[in-house]
């Protein structure tokens, strides 16, 4: 009988035992995933602020084009409600004078994280995505005639207003941007080959940089 219970006892003490050790184990595992969900959270923040300051940002007078060196615009110039920009994952903000120079940009650099362009009536910076685009007869830094809207029914007004103006996509951009990018290299080639004739880079966008304000540092 002493034989029973002392086995009895010691499957109790084992199984309390086992019972201690899993919550023991459950409660590692609850800290743990707590502490993983804390920062990821401070990581989202720091993140958050980071593309907060970058939304903020703008050129002063000494900022130039990173594709193309030329000036860029503030917003309180005419020609500064074209003005675009983008940020880098650690923040880095990169100022563009016309959105075709940001597009072309990219296919040398890649991608950023986040783009942006002015509302064309409040001259507030949009992500990019959010903006609704519209080509018009209108006179831009590198004469891509791109207007950027918050709101549908402002770019749909705009287009009520102005002349042989129309929405287009994102995609019409890109494509309107790559065509002067390869066409450009290609004259830089020639140039290199010996056939072309002394070009800087943007004789590629037809347009006639004294007209537009530009002039080269």
């Amino acid at each position: 009988m002493k034989k029973w219970i002392v086995l009895l006892i010691g499957a109790l003490f084992f199984a309390l035992a086992g019972c201690n050790n899993q919550a023991e184990e459950k409660q590692e595992e609850t800290k743990q995933t707590e502490e993983k969900q804390t920062e990821q959270n401070k990581e989202q923040s720091n993140e958050e602020d980071v593309f907060a300051k970058a939304a903020m940002a703008e050129p002063d007078e000494n900022t130039v084009c990173v594709f193309c060196n030329m000036k860029v615009y503030p917003k309180e110039h005419e020609l500064g409600k074209f003005t675009a920009k983008s940020a880098t994952e650690n923040g880095d903000v990169l100022f563009f004078d016309d959105i075709g120079c940001l597009f072309n940009y990219e296919r040398d650099h890649g991608g950023a994280a986040k783009k942006y362009v002015r509302d064309y009536n409040t001259l507030e910076w949009i992500e990019l995505q959010n903006a609704t685009v519209v080509k018009a007869d209108i006179k831009t830094p590198m004469n891509y005639g791109y207007a950027f809207f918050a709101k549908k029914e402002d770019a749909e007004k705009f287009v009520s207003e102005q002349p042989n103006a129309t929405i287009v996509s994102w995609e019409d951009v890109d494509q309107v941007a790559h065509e002067r990018y390869m066409k450009k290299k290609q004259m830089m080639q020639n140039k290199n080959d010996g056939h072309g004739d002394s070009m800087d880079q943007h004789d590629h966008d037809n347009g006639d940089m004294k007209q537009d304000g530009h002039s080269h540092n």
